[in-house]
């Protein structure tokens, strides 16, 4: 069932990181909505099931729609957000490991997406049993970008999911370093922890990305269009656009 939902998607991205509190969610809003901005057909999954935030950061509230085809997911700046918030309404989730890996399941065979040029996944921190199931879940190219913050602790579990990443040989496109910091004379001060884990890998670093003091100001608001305004929006776009320009638009019959 999730295989038939995932027939008119073209391509997967998973947005991981190793620990909570990298700005993954924010990536991966930041990034879909700059996707759809682009003419691509976009889609958000929030798998973060202990922690999920898109559709808080999209402004989506609405309970989805429920037809015979399935659950239609709101559609926010081009974007079509689905997250279990939709359905909890801010109430939390108590589950198991197995339990929360079961429910993204069942979001995904029940979610109507239509088609989509790309299908952005907010995954959960870490390792456990839902990043298993989502990088082998559908025969789709599907790859994989690593977000962490430049202090030892981040990049030495991010080491982790690139392991785990290589082990099970999903596309790995690069490492995003967040929220680095420059000195006074605007050179970067802390980027070398990112660095590092991309060479030890052989992957890109796609690009380091500055601490924005907008960006949780662009969140209170709950309104992507605040986010695609900052400066760390701006940077995003800049690190991932060879991965941009390299997924192509449905064509009308």
């Amino acid at each position: 069932m999730i295989r038939k939902r995932l027939r008119g998607v073209k391509t997967i991205l998973l947005v991981l990181s190793g620990k909570g509190g990298v700005g993954k969610s924010v990536v991966s809003a930041t990034l879909s909505a700059s996707l759809s901005g682009s003419g691509l057909k976009v889609g958000l999954m929030d798998a973060d099931i202990y922690g999920p935030s898109s559709a808080l950061l999209f402004g989506a509230h609405d309970f989805p729609d429920e037809g015979a085809e399935g659950i239609t997911p709101p559609e926010r700046g081009g974007v079509k957000v689905m997250s279990v918030d939709l359905f909890a309404q801010g109430k939390p989730i108590p589950l198991t490991g197995s339990a929360a890996q079961q429910v993204i399941l069942e979001l995904l065979s029940l979610t109507d997406w239509g088609e989509l040029d790309c299908l952005v996944v907010d995954m959960p921190p870490a390792t456990g049993d839902i990043m298993m199931s989502l990088t082998s879940l559908a025969k789709k190219e599907v790859a994989a970008v690593v977000v962490t913050m430049p202090d030892r602790l981040s990049t030495t579990v991010a080491r982790r999911v690139l392991q785990l990443l290589r082990s099970g040989r999903v596309r790995t496109i690069g490492v995003l370093g967040n929220m680095v910091r420059s000195s006074s004379s605007n050179r970067t001060t802390n980027g070398a922890g990112p660095r590092n884990l991309a060479k030890e890998f052989g992957v890109p670093l796609l690009g380091l990305l500055h601490y924005d003091a907008g960006v949780p100001k662009a969140v209170e608001k709950g309104d992507i269009r605040s986010l695609l305004s900052t400066k760390f929006a701006r940077e995003l776009r800049r690190s991932m656009r060879p991965y941009m320009d390299g997924l192509e638009p449905h064509r009308a019959d």
